[in-house]
Protein backbone atom coordinates (compact mmCIF):
# COMPACT_ATOMS: atom_id res chain seq x y z
CA UNK A 1 0.00 0.00 0.00
CA UNK A 2 0.97 3.53 -0.93
CA UNK A 3 0.01 6.76 -0.03
CA UNK A 4 3.29 8.61 -1.23
CA UNK A 5 2.31 9.45 -4.54
CA UNK A 6 -1.24 9.23 -5.00
CA UNK A 7 -2.75 9.11 -1.72
CA UNK A 8 -4.16 6.33 0.36
CA UNK A 9 -7.78 6.12 0.97
CA UNK A 10 -10.70 3.68 2.46
CA UNK A 11 -13.95 3.83 0.57
CA UNK A 12 -17.48 3.73 1.89
CA UNK A 13 -19.95 1.31 0.34
CA UNK A 14 -21.51 4.22 -1.39
CA UNK A 15 -19.15 5.88 -2.78
CA UNK A 16 -17.58 2.30 -4.05
CA UNK A 17 -21.13 1.78 -5.60
CA UNK A 18 -22.21 5.20 -7.05
CA UNK A 19 -18.46 5.03 -8.79
CA UNK A 20 -19.16 2.17 -10.69
CA UNK A 21 -22.21 3.07 -11.44
CA UNK A 22 -21.63 6.04 -12.62
CA UNK A 23 -23.96 7.60 -10.64
CA UNK A 24 -24.53 11.25 -10.38
CA UNK A 25 -24.98 11.15 -6.68
CA UNK A 26 -21.71 10.47 -6.76
CA UNK A 27 -19.86 14.27 -5.58
CA UNK A 28 -17.83 15.11 -8.67
CA UNK A 29 -14.76 16.03 -6.03
CA UNK A 30 -15.05 12.53 -4.51
CA UNK A 31 -15.03 11.16 -7.97
CA UNK A 32 -12.11 13.07 -9.06
CA UNK A 33 -9.84 11.83 -6.16
CA UNK A 34 -11.19 8.23 -6.75
CA UNK A 35 -9.91 9.03 -10.02
CA UNK A 36 -6.82 10.70 -9.06
CA UNK A 37 -6.06 7.75 -6.84
CA UNK A 38 -5.93 5.40 -9.24
CA UNK A 39 -4.34 7.19 -11.87
CA UNK A 40 -1.19 8.43 -9.37
CA UNK A 41 -0.46 4.81 -8.28
CA UNK A 42 -2.59 5.67 -5.03
CA UNK A 43 -4.22 2.58 -3.10
CA UNK A 44 -8.09 2.62 -2.24
CA UNK A 45 -8.88 0.34 0.47
CA UNK A 46 -11.75 -1.27 0.23
CA UNK A 47 -12.65 -3.07 3.61
CA UNK A 48 -14.63 -6.37 3.76
CA UNK A 49 -17.86 -4.78 5.50
CA UNK A 50 -18.04 -2.78 2.27
CA UNK A 51 -17.77 -5.56 0.09
CA UNK A 52 -20.38 -7.34 2.49
CA UNK A 53 -22.72 -3.99 2.86
CA UNK A 54 -22.08 -3.79 -1.51
CA UNK A 55 -24.00 -7.75 -1.93
CA UNK A 56 -26.89 -6.91 0.83
CA UNK A 57 -27.65 -4.45 -0.99
CA UNK A 58 -27.33 -6.03 -4.17
CA UNK A 59 -28.91 -8.86 -2.97
CA UNK A 60 -32.14 -6.98 -1.60
CA UNK A 61 -32.21 -5.16 -4.98
CA UNK A 62 -32.06 -1.73 -3.76
CA UNK A 63 -28.84 -0.79 -5.43
CA UNK A 64 -29.48 -1.81 -9.50
CA UNK A 65 -26.14 -3.73 -9.90
CA UNK A 66 -24.60 -6.84 -9.97
CA UNK A 67 -22.53 -7.72 -6.84
CA UNK A 68 -20.54 -10.28 -9.05
CA UNK A 69 -19.12 -7.55 -11.23
CA UNK A 70 -18.87 -5.00 -8.48
CA UNK A 71 -16.51 -7.36 -7.01
CA UNK A 72 -14.26 -8.69 -9.95
CA UNK A 73 -13.79 -5.05 -10.61
CA UNK A 74 -12.19 -4.07 -7.33
CA UNK A 75 -9.90 -7.41 -7.34
CA UNK A 76 -8.80 -6.79 -11.04
CA UNK A 77 -9.12 -2.85 -11.22
CA UNK A 78 -5.95 -1.12 -10.65
CA UNK A 79 -5.51 1.13 -7.52
CA UNK A 80 -8.14 -1.15 -5.54
CA UNK A 81 -7.05 -3.64 -2.60
CA UNK A 82 -9.29 -5.44 -0.61
CA UNK A 83 -8.78 -5.50 3.29
CA UNK A 84 -9.91 -7.81 5.96
CA UNK A 85 -11.20 -7.67 9.20
CA UNK A 86 -9.00 -9.12 11.75
CA UNK A 87 -8.06 -8.72 15.58
CA UNK A 88 -5.90 -5.21 14.70
CA UNK A 89 -9.00 -3.13 13.26
CA UNK A 90 -11.50 -4.89 15.81
CA UNK A 91 -9.19 -3.14 18.81
CA UNK A 92 -9.33 -0.11 16.66
CA UNK A 93 -13.09 -0.23 16.29
CA UNK A 94 -13.49 -0.73 20.20
CA UNK A 95 -11.85 2.42 20.54
CA UNK A 96 -13.81 4.78 18.59
CA UNK A 97 -16.79 6.78 19.93
CA UNK A 98 -19.36 8.69 18.18
CA UNK A 99 -19.95 6.54 15.23
CA UNK A 100 -23.25 5.02 16.27
CA UNK A 101 -23.27 2.29 13.07
CA UNK A 102 -21.00 -0.66 13.45
CA UNK A 103 -20.19 -0.67 9.50
CA UNK A 104 -19.25 2.97 9.51
CA UNK A 105 -17.06 2.24 13.19
CA UNK A 106 -15.47 -0.77 10.95
CA UNK A 107 -14.39 2.17 8.31
CA UNK A 108 -12.98 4.84 10.43
CA UNK A 109 -11.46 2.09 12.34
CA UNK A 110 -9.55 0.71 9.24
CA UNK A 111 -8.88 4.37 7.63
CA UNK A 112 -7.22 4.92 11.12
CA UNK A 113 -5.55 1.60 11.15
CA UNK A 114 -3.71 2.51 7.68
CA UNK A 115 -3.69 6.67 8.22
CA UNK A 116 -5.82 6.83 5.17
CA UNK A 117 -8.21 9.32 4.24
CA UNK A 118 -11.83 8.35 3.96
CA UNK A 119 -14.14 8.67 0.88
CA UNK A 120 -17.84 9.47 2.08
CA UNK A 121 -21.08 11.27 2.03
CA UNK A 122 -21.60 10.24 5.33
CA UNK A 123 -21.79 13.16 7.92
CA UNK A 124 -21.13 11.81 10.81
CA UNK A 125 -18.07 10.15 9.77
CA UNK A 126 -17.06 13.04 7.99
CA UNK A 127 -17.36 14.95 11.37
CA UNK A 128 -15.57 12.08 13.11
CA UNK A 129 -12.51 12.28 10.55
CA UNK A 130 -12.60 16.00 10.95
CA UNK A 131 -12.18 15.55 14.65
CA UNK A 132 -15.90 17.16 15.46
CA UNK A 133 -17.10 13.73 17.02
CA UNK A 134 -14.94 11.63 19.73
Amino acid sequence: MSNEVGGLYVVDTHVLIWYFLGSPRLKGELKDRIDDTRNRNGCLLVPTIVLAEALYLAEKGRAGFEFEELYRLVREGPGFEIVGFGSDILEATIRIRGVPEMHDRIIVATAQFFGAGILTKDEIVLRFQAGQVS
